[in-house]
Formats: C-alpha cells, structure tokens, sequence
C-alpha cells in the first residue's frame, strides 16, 4: 500500500485550524473516516496517495481527519455537528464550521447509531484523483462566492469546467455557480406561478391557485372579489380574496368526502395501504407547500448549528424516498410474495439499479419537481400491497426484520420531520411566511385530502376530478386579475 501523503491534523487540532482559516483565508478539509470501511481505505490507497491531490489539498485547505470508531468527546462533537450518516463523508468547511461543499460520489458505509444499528453493506461510490481536485475547485469556487469575491469565484468555476468538461455532476454545478457570479451574487428564484412543478391536472390547477395568492399582497386579502361568486351557499361567501381560498380549500375537502362516498359504492375498496398512502400524500403536499414564496437565495443558508441546510434537507428526503426507501419496501415485497426470508438489498444492487444517490446542487423548481415524480412514482408502486402483505417482514437496519406495515408508516413521518427542520432554518434565517402564503399552504393541504381520497382508484371520478380542475383554474385566474389590477395602478 502507498505511503499518505496528505498530512492530516486530527480532531484535537480542529478549533486551533479554524481560527487559522479566518487567518489565513483557507478552508478546512473535513475527512470524516472509519478504518474498518472498505471505501475509505480505498481512499487512502487510491485518492489521497496522488500526489496531486495531496498538493493541492496542502496548497489550499487545512485537512483534517477524524476516525469514527470509538470516537473520543472531541471526535465526537465534530461528528454530531457534521451530519454524519456514513463513511467517509468528506466537507470544505468555512471558519463558522458552516459548509461550502460536500463531496458527491464518495463510497458510503452506514454509521453505527441510534436508529442506524447495523451497517449493513459498503458501496464503492466513483470519485477518482480527477474528480476530488474537480470537486475541490468546485468548492473553492464556492468559498470565494460566499465572501463576495466573484471574480476569483468565476476563475475557479471556468478551471473546473475546462480541466473537468467530461465530469458531469463538476461541470453543472460550477456552471450553476458561475452564473450566479456573473450575477453579482445574485441568486435567482424559480418555483413561482409561471413554473410549475405538479403534473395532474387539479395538482396544477391548484399549484396555480396557490402561487397566484402567496403572489398577492396581503393587503389585499380583504378587497372586493374582482370574480364569480361561488356556486350554491358559497356566494354568500365571495366577498374577498380570503373567502375565496378558504371556499376553495373546502371545496377540495368536500371533494374528498363525495369521492369516498362514491367509492365506497362504486369504486375500488380503501384497505390500509391505500389510507397509509393517503397519509403520506397528505404529509407531501404539506411539506410541499412550505416552499411557497420561499427563494433559491435561502436554499444553502445553515443558520443553525449541527443542521442541515434546506437544500440538503429536500435532497435528503428525495434520496430517501428513492434511493433508500423504495427499493427496500420493493425488495421485502418481491422475497415475502415468494415465500422467502427477510433480508436487506444490498447497497451495491441499489447503486447499480439506481445509481449513485442525487446530487443536490439543482434549483428549487428542479429538486421540487424531481420529488414530484419520484413521489407519483413510488405512490403508484407502493399501491400493489395487499391487505396481507402489509405484514411481510423487511429487513434493513433495524437489529431485527420490521413489517412492511411499519416501514410505509416511518415513511410517512419522515417528510414530517424534516418539515420541522426546514421551518426552523426558515426562521432562523429570518424569512417570514406571510398571511397570504399560509392561505396557499391552505390549498395545497386542501390538494392533498382531495388526492388521498383516490389512492389505488385510478380512473375513477375523473368528471368530478376535471370540473373541480376547472373551477380551482378560474379562480387562478380571477386572483391573477386581482394581481394584475394592483401591478398595473
């Protein structure tokens, strides 16, 4: 084996580094690192044995290796407050310790923790010499944005665009950076009323509605309605923008109800799976909805100590959903139909199915629209599971096989809890919903009991589905009026 030549200062050396950084202008190189990970020794063997990437590491970061076995309290409190999830995770870290990189593609061995018990298979990942130092320009890169050095910044990102044109992840993240460089640091919003990320038809008709009020200012909520009364007693109830939104949550609601009725007649039967799917999409659409009026500027803040930023929040649960969940739920399915023991698909299998989990450098809209469809796609797999099979065991990290029952349940916590966390970075970071926001939050948990009530029932209701579509887009459209009336004096 290849004697290291990176010299690494350990976890004792960590604060003494960090001063030293403000100093010196130069960011920490964090290694977080366990010996008994194939993919970190691969690391030492086949990355950080280069000698050119132990120069540049030398020339323009203070690195810093912290093994993860048997951690003592120094090690300890760097890991806890570094996201740690597996071997190796490697950061370019700011003096406030807060991240400018993390880097893709690295192998991953799961932490043993509470809640993680077991570590269960190793991955290879694909970083290679070239793409670390790609990465590292990348990272550098981004270090000189946050100060406000734009020109080096756009130096930084053009080197890694031509000495890694052929390493995809590299060249569109740099370029995404480089523009916001040659925008002054600008940052610029893409999930608004004019970019859309749902794809059914009442999903869109109501993502209109909702980002055509989150748009309206909120002096505005109690102004005369510029539209159509509603139908029936609701036009005794139409004085106002607010009435309207409240009308049109209810609406979706009521929707629900006739639909479950209908179903219950008609339709295909609920069973659990279909109320626990119910659950989740209800649960997505609300966490969807904290996005609302929120901009791309406030996707990497970490105002938070020891949290993650919304960014890798969103991209956390897209690659769980995907990357972790699915094809352990799938797998135990599969082994449990055909009257086999539990047992957990092996990372590798998941890796070459899926490939490496996401990146997470896309825009708002980008990330948002991805777990739409990845959402669709899981709600539409999952929705197979039988009454029965609901009780087949699924192995995974748990230190002994869980019904499947249990995993679609901690499924659906999960956006939950990261809801929590992004509210809090939200508000950590100074960013105040306002009232007409939280009235478009309304109609996208309106959207999410319209939905849950047609799990497993494709087909089914589609006039009701389209006159309801139809309805929510006109009221889109008269708050659009009302918007432009005030835009336009």
């Amino acid at each position: 084996m290849s004697t290291l030549i990176v010299q690494w200062a350990n976890q004792h050396d960590f604060h003494t580094l960090l001063k030293r950084s403000e100093v010196e202008d130069k960011p920490v190189l964090l290694d977080l690192h366990s010996p008994e990970c194939s993919g970190c020794r691969g690391h030492d063997r086949d990355i950080y044995s280069d000698s050119d990437v132990a120069r540049d590491i030398a020339e323009h970061t203070f690195p810093v290796r912290v093994v993860t076995t048997a951690p003592d309290q120094a090690a300890t409190d760097i890991i806890n407050n570094h996201i740690y999830i597996w071997s190796p995770t490697i950061q370019l870290l700011a003096p406030d310790q807060t991240r400018y990189h993390e880097w893709n593609g690295a192998p991953r061995r799961t932490r043993l923790s509470v809640g993680y018990q077991t570590v269960f298979h190793d991955t290879p990942g694909h970083l290679t010499p070239e793409s670390f130092k790609a990465q590292l320009l990348v990272g550098r890169g981004k270090a000189a944005l946050r100060k406000k050095k734009h020109g080096e910044s756009i130096r930084l990102f053009d080197e890694a665009i031509t000495r890694h044109s052929t390493d995809r992840v590299t060249v569109e993240e740099a370029t995404r950076w480089r523009k916001v460089a040659r925008n002054g640091g600008v940052i610029e919003s893409t999930w608004d009323r004019h970019r859309q990320v749902t794809t059914s038809p009442l999903a869109i008709a109501v993502e209109r509605f909702a980002q055509t009020v989150a748009t309206v200012p909120d002096e505005l909520l109690m102004k005369d309605w510029v539209g159509k009364p509603g139908a029936g007693d609701w036009q005794w109830y139409s004085d106002c923008l607010r009435e309207v939104v409240l009308q049109g949550y209810q609406e979706l609601c009521d929707f629900a109800v006739t639909a479950e009725r209908e179903r219950a007649k008609h339709g295909p039967q609920f069973n659990d799976t279909y109320r626990l799917l119910g659950q989740h999409r209800f649960a997505y659409r609300e966490f969807q909805s904290l996005f609302v009026g929120v901009p791309d500027a406030l996707l990497d803040n970490t105002p938070l100590r020891s949290e993650r930023s919304i960014r890798e929040n969103l991209a956390h649960v897209v690659m769980a959903e995907w990357w972790a969940y699915r094809p352990q739920i799938l797998h135990a399915l599969d082994r449990g139909r055909k009257g086999l023991p539990p047992q957990a698909v092996p990372a590798a299998d998941t890796v070459a199915q899926h490939g490496e989990p996401p990146g997470n450098h896309e825009s708002l809209h980008e990330l948002l629209a991805l777990y739409e469809r990845v959402h669709l796609r899981n709600t539409q797999d999952y929705s197979g599971i039988t009454h029965d099979e609901l009780g087949i065991r699924s192995a995974w990290w748990e230190l002994g096989p869980v019904e499947l029952r249990f995993r679609l349940q901690r499924y659906i916590w999960h956006p939950r809890d990261h809801a929590v966390s992004i509210d809090k970075i939200l508000d950590a970071s100074g960013h105040r919903h306002t009232a007409n926001h939280r009235f478009a939050s309304r109609l996208f948990s309106g959207l999410g009991t319209a939905e849950a009530a047609l799990i497993g029932a494709d087909g089914f209701f589609t006039d009701q589905i389209d006159s309801l579509a139809i309805t929510i887009n006109q009221r889109a459209d008269e708050a659009a009026r009302l918007l432009n009336q005030v835009t336009d004096s």
